[in-house]
């Protein structure tokens, strides 16, 4: 009597929805939609729907609770699935916003089909439609949008240009203090930078503990100095195997420095970057808001 139960009950169900969403987003992960919407939300709303339709009703009239529970039983079923494709820490928090703003969807729209049972509810088809066309974007190019960014960060340092120039090939140490989002992300270990002349490569090394301390991901970048002006400094990215790859493709950076009194100089710096993710509403703010407090980071540390 004790198989049958084990198999009709919740722990079942929530364990067989994190092995088929596990597989599901495996061979999404390696095929030529990886970084689309349908990860990101058409497997949080399908989660969400088969949670919804497969889990026992309990007594609970209030929706919070019934909310609660729900939420409880998605966030198991999401780290279960981080767990079994090794997804990192980083991962994780990404994707929870998202993910819970999808499942919050989905509740919404069960909790409105109940209420409105016995009565008209063509217009409650509106936020599963959304769901679904949200979930397209990124699937082919014609259902996606603009990938390419350019983000500028700009300060005035109490530097010159000759020195900026002398200040961007010493050893960097990247230890100063670091906006909140960017300590998610993992800081070169090594840096081999060369002369500032026109030719040259610079290399720098990362390496990223997907779990804190195992589950390594070791990668660089390499840039080449394409252009070196009095005012102006460019670099184009040639390879990047790094853990950031995995969420937007690097194209390059390029510094414009502007001299004004007394020994200062305004500087300008733009990252130039692609977009990999889907839905461009969620990580296309968040890159750019990232990409912009490393452009002053970097100003900070290596010019100033």
């Amino acid at each position: 009597m004790s198989k049958p139960s084990f198999f009709k009950s919740d722990l079942f169900r929530i364990i067989a929805i994190i092995v088929v969403s596990s597989i599901g987003i495996f061979r999404i992960l390696h095929s030529n939609i990886s970084g689309s919407a349908i990860l990101y939300i058409g497997i949080p709303a399908a989660i969400g729907a088969f949670l919804l339709i497969s889990t026992k009703e309990t007594a609970e009239k209030d929706w919070k609770s019934r909310l609660a529970r729900f939420s409880r039983y998605s966030l198991i079923i999401m780290l279960g699935s981080s767990v079994i494709l090794l997804e990192g820490f980083l991962c994780v928090v990404m994707f929870m916003p998202i993910y819970f703003l999808v499942i919050f969807i989905v509740f919404l729209i069960k909790q409105a089909y109940e209420k409105n049972k016995g009565r008209s509810n063509m217009h409650l088809h509106i936020l599963p439609l959304i769901l679904i066309v949200s979930a397209s974007e990124g699937i082919h190019p014609s259902l996606s949008f603009d990938r390419y960014n350019e983000v500028t960060s700009s300060k005035v340092v109490n530097v010159s240009i000759d020195q900026i120039k002398r200040n961007l090939v010493r050893p960097v140490e990247l230890e100063q203090s670091r906006n909140w989002l960017l300590t998610l992300f993992p800081m070169p270990y090594q840096t081999d930078i060369g002369p500032l002349d026109e030719g040259e490569i610079h290399t720098i090394h990362y390496r990223y503990h997907r779990w804190f301390v195992t589950n390594t991901h070791e990668g660089y970048t390499k840039m080449k100095v394409a252009e070196v002006s009095d005012n102006r400094i460019r670099l184009e990215m040639l390879e990047d195997t790094s853990y950031l790859s995995n969420y937007l493709k690097a194209h390059g950076t390029e510094i414009n420095m502007k001299a004004l009194d007394s020994g200062r100089t305004e500087v300008k710096l733009t990252i130039k970057y692609d977009r990999l993710l889907d839905p461009a509403w969620y990580f296309d703010p968040l890159q750019a808001y990232a990409t912009k407090q490393l452009g002053t980071y970097l100003i900070e540390t290596m010019i100033e």
